[in-house]
C-alpha cells in the first residue's frame, strides 16, 4: 500500500469528517451522518486508513484563526518549544494565543491549547472507530494487511494519548466506549497505565511491521518501541514511579535492528530527509511533499515561519526560501538560551546570526537589526544541493522536508539518561557517539551535561518542555530563561503550569486541572 497516495485521499475524508462536530462534547456518535458508512472496495478502505495518518498533517474542520494552527504537529510544537527556552514568537504574528505561550501565562481559552487537546481527542477517537470497523475490510484486503492496519491505528492512538498525558495529564479514554456514549475521564496515571498496556500488547501481538519491511510513512515496530520508551522515560513525572529499566529495555529493542546515526546531522532536516525515514535514523516522520501532501503546519511552519524577510536575499536563496510568489513569514526566533548553548565547533549549530542581537528584548521589532537569531535547522533544499548553488526560486512556500517525530539519536540519549539513573546499558557509549557526530570531545555524563546535549541535539523537534520538567527545571525558579513568567530576566512560574489547562470547551465533561 502506498501510504502517500492514501494520505492525500484521507485528507479529503478528514476535511469531510467534521472535527468541529466533536470538539464541544465527547460523544462518540458518527463523525458525519452524510459520510459513507459502508466501504466496499480496497481503495475506499485504504483511503479510510490513510486518513488516520492524514490526521497528523491536515487541519480538517478544526476552526482556528490561522490556516495552519490546527495541524497536529504545529500546535504541539508550539506548546513544547515556545513555552520553554528554545523559541519565541515576535509580535509581527498577532495571532491569538502566542503572547501567553511566550510568557507562560496561558489560560483555558488559549487557542493553541484548545487545538492540541482537540487534535489528541479527535485522533484517539478516529483511530478507535477505524479499529472497531476494520474487520469489514477483510472481504477486499488480506487478513494480514487488515491486522497490520489495526495494529498501526493502535500505535497512532497511543501516540495521541502520550501527547495528552504529557501536556494535559487527564482526558477521555475512548477505547471500549460504545458509540453514542461519553467516554470516561482518566487521570494521568490511569491514562498512562491504559496506554502502556495497549501499546505493549500491540507490539507483542506482532502485527506492527519491522522497519526493514514497512511502507514509508507508516509506523514501524521500532517506532512503537520508541513511543513506549518515551512513555517510560517520563514515568516518574506521569505517575510518580520511575521506570528507567523499562525505558532502557525498550530503547535496546530499537537498537536491535536500527542502530546507525546519519553521518551528517544537517541532512536530517532538509527536503531529501525521507531517505532516512523508517529504516534509518528518523524512526518515524510525518511526510510532507509539495503537490500531494501540503500543509501550513509541520516543517512549512518551521522554515517559512523561522526565516526572516529582512536578511540578505542571497541567504534566503541559499536556504531555498525565496519564492516566485509570496514571502517568508518572519515569526519564530531563537531564544538566547538556545543560541548560546552550543560550543562554537558544534556541527549542529544551524544558526544565522547576521546583524541580529542574540537576546530577544524587543518583540515588536523584526527588522534587519532586530532581536533573536534565525534558526536554519529546517531547510527547503536537498542534500545534493544543500546551499542551493543552482539559485532556484520556489513556486510554493510549502516545504518538502518530513517532520521528524522520533530519531535514533534521542534513543541514544535516553539510554544515557537511563545509565545516569542506575541502569547498566552502555549509555555513556551512546552519549559519546552523539557528541562525536557533532565534532565534540567526550565529557562526563552528568545531569547538566545530558540536558544540554539533549538541547543541542534535539532543538526545535518538540521535546524541550518535557525535558525541562523531567530534569526539575521548568516550574519554580531553579532555572529561569528570558521572558519566562512574562519578564525579560525570567521569573518563577507556578508548579501547576507543568500541565496545561483543559480548554473551556471540554471542562464540563473532562474537568479542569488544579489552579486553572
Amino acid at each position: 500500500m502506498k501510504l502517500l497516495k492514501y494520505m492525500t485521499i484521507g485528507a479529503v475524508a478528514l476535511s469531510m469528517s467534521g472535527l468541529a462536530s466533536c470538539v464541544n462534547d465527547l460523544d462518540l456518535t458518527p463523525t458525519d451522518p452524510n459520510t459513507k458508512t459502508e466501504l466496499t472496495t480496497a481503495e475506499e478502505w485504504n483511503g479510510y486508513f490513510g486518513s488516520l495518518y492524514g490526521s497528523f498533517l491536515y487541519v480538517g474542520n478544526l476552526s482556528t484563526s490561522d490556516g495552519g494552527a490546527g495541524t497536529y504537529m504545529r500546535c504541539h510544537w508550539n506548546l513544547q518549544e515556545i513555552t520553554a527556552d528554545e523559541a519565541i514568537v515576535s509580535n509581527k504574528w498577532n495571532d491569538p494565543g502566542y503572547v501567553a505561550l511566550n510568557f507562560n501565562t496561558w489560560l483555558n481559552d488559549n487557542e493553541w491549547v484548545y487545538a492540541a487537546f482537540s487534535r489528541e481527542f479527535y485522533t484517539a477517537r478516529q483511530c478507535t472507530e477505524f479499529i472497531d470497523k476494520a474487520d469489514g475490510a477483510k472481504s477486499v484486503l488480506s487478513e494480514e494487511e487488515v491486522e497490520a492496519m489495526k495494529a498501526e491505528a493502535r500505535v497512532l492512538r497511543a501516540y495521541a494519548y502520550y501527547c495528552m498525558i504529557d501536556l494535559f495529564g487527564r482526558g477521555p479514554w475512548v477505547p471500549g466506549t460504545p458509540t453514542g456514549a461519553t467516554p470516561p475521564t482518566y487521570d494521568r496515571k490511569q491514562l498512562f497505565d491504559a496506554t502502556v498496556e495497549d501499546l505493549v500488547n500491540v507490539i507483542n501481538e506482532g502485527h506492527v511491521r519491522p522497519a526493514a519491511t514497512q511502507t514509508y510513512g507508516r509506523v514501524s515496530r521500532e517506532a512503537a518501541y520508541m513511543l513506549l520508551a518515551k512513555l517510560y522515560l517520563n514515568a516518574g513525572v506521569y505517575t510518580g514511579t520511575p521506570m528507567w529499566s523499562e525505558c532502557a529495555a525498550a530503547c535496546q529493542k530499537v537498537l536491535e535492528t536500527v542502530n546507525n546515526l546519519v553521518p551528517t546531522y544537517k541532512y536530517l532536516f532538509c527536503a531529501t530527509n525521507d531517505r532516512y525515514v523508517g529504516n534509518g535514523e528518523i524512526l518515524w516522520a510525518v511526510p510532507q511533499q509539495v503537490g500531494s501532501m501540503e500543509t501550513w503546519g509541520g516543517t512549512t511552519g518551521l522554515t517559512a515561519g523561522a526565516f526572516i524577510e529582512t536578511v540578505p536575499e542571497e541567504v534566503l536563496l541559499s536556504l531555498g526560501a525565496l519564492c516566485e510568489n509570496g514571502t517568508v513569514w518572519s515569526g519564530y526566533r531563537m531564544r538566547p538560551e538556545l543560541s548560546l548553548a552550543f560550543d562554537p565547533q558544534d556541527k549542529r549549530r544551524l544558526i544565522y546570526e547576521g546583524q541580529f542581537n542574540v537576546g530577544v528584548e524587543d518583540l515588536d521589532n523584526y527588522d534587519v537589526d532586530s532581536d533573536g537569531y534565525m534558526c536554519i535547522k529546517y531547510t527547503y533544499t536537498t542534500e545534493e544541493d544543500y546551499y542551493n548553488t543552482a539559485g532556484v526560486k520556489r513556486t510554493s512556500q510549502v516545504c518538502d522536508t518530513d517532520y521528524p517525530v522520533f530519531r535514533l539519536a534521542d534513543t541514544y540519549l535516553m539510554l544515557a539518561e537511563c545509565q545516569l539513573n542506575g541502569v547498566e546499558c552502555n549509555g555513556k557509549l551512546y552519549f559519546d557517539k552523539v557528541r562525536e557526530r557533532a565534532g565534540l570531545d567526550p565529557v562526563a555524563l552528568t545531569a547538566d551535561n545530558l540536558l544540554k546535549e539533549r538541547q543541542c541535539e534535539l532543538y526545535w523537534e518538540g521535546h524541550r518542555r518535557s525535558d525541562l520538567i523531567r530534569f526539575g527545571k521548568y516550574t519554580g525558579s531553579v532555572y529561569n530563561w528570558s521572558w519566562k513568567g512574562g519578564v525579560y530576566e525570567g521569573a518563577a512560574i507556578d508548579s501547576h503550569r507543568s500541565v496545561f489547562a483543559i480548554p473551556y470547551q471540554y471542562v464540563a465533561t473532562v474537568g479542569q486541572n488544579p489552579n486553572y
